[in-house]
């Protein structure tokens, strides 16, 4: 764990998650310290491979991403942010816990469809790229979406997928590499498939996913006990959900490790000339 000299330093690498759930099975794997925060839902310090990491759960959004990301950079400046989590699929073929590396991201909000897009870092993408090869997890590279809005139906995600190119559909990683982009913090974005593109998302993560935060596990669970008849769908996307997250997990974990022996190379290296 860093101790507070090498936080003035900076942290080697930031994680943001949107969703416990995504980043729990990485919270299990290491020895975390949880952090004061006031942007992120939970903010927690600790090592992986060997070097300081932090990792923030920021919540759902735009407006959580970005607040995240300020704070993050403001607080801890990290050499590198890499924004994980689930996404929809919005091509045909693949499976829950496929990886989708954005090497373009963009915005989807309103008419026209597309804003101005962004690029990630071409090195973290390859790298990343190398890793998920490594460790035989099915992943494509490609343009990722950002939306204010879950897209739940296989409909609207197949017209997503057909009019921009992209592979995967998320709410956050535009907002969040835009930052890092102006605060001139190299960024990557990795997304794990939770839904594919011909399966609906339940009515309960629609209407209700922004809303369970604070609430009891009796609130949260009422509206599925109103309505049994969503129960399938639900179970279904509990299998998918532990299908991604141990795919995330994986990938977090050996990507610390491969980032770290980078960073002693890259030192070594240095230190000769």
């Amino acid at each position: 764990m860093a101790e507070n000299g090498d936080e003035e330093k900076g942290q080697g690498l930031a994680f943001v998650f949107a969703l416990l759930e995504e980043a729990r099975g990485v919270l299990k794997a290491g020895d975390w310290h949880r952090v004061a925060s006031s942007a992120s839902l939970a903010t927690y310090r600790g090592q992986l491979g060997g070097i300081s990491v932090i990792l923030a759960i920021s919540g759902m959004g735009k407006e959580r991403a970005e607040a995240t990301t300020h704070e993050l950079i403001g607080e801890y400046h990290p050499e590198t942010i890499v924004s994980l989590g689930f996404a929809g699929g919005l091509t045909s073929g693949g499976a829950a816990g496929d990886m989708v590396v954005a090497e373009t991201l963009m915005p989807v909000e309103g008419t026209p469809l597309t804003g101005e897009s962004t690029a990630t870092d071409a090195r973290l993408v390859q790298a990343s790229l190398q890793v998920l090869a490594d460790k035989d997890i099915p992943a494509q590279s490609g343009i990722c979406l950002t939306t204010a809005y879950i897209a739940a139906n296989p409909e609207d995600k197949a017209l997503l997928g057909e009019a921009t190119g992209a592979l995967a559909v998320e709410m956050e990683s535009y907002w969040i590499g835009l930052i890092c982009k102006k605060s001139n913090v190299p960024y990557l974005v990795v997304r794990s498939i939770i839904d594919t593109v011909d399966h609906q998302l339940p009515a309960y993560v629609v209407r209700y996913a922004h809303k369970v935060g604070g609430k009891s596990r009796w609130r949260q669970a009422l509206p599925v006990l109103l309505r049994p008849w969503w129960i399938p769908g639900l179970l279904r996307l509990s299998t998918a959900s532990k299908q991604s997250q141990a795919s995330l997990t994986v990938f977090t974990l050996a990507f610390a490790e491969s980032y770290a022996q980078q960073s002693v190379a890259s030192n070594v290296v240095s230190q000769d000339k």
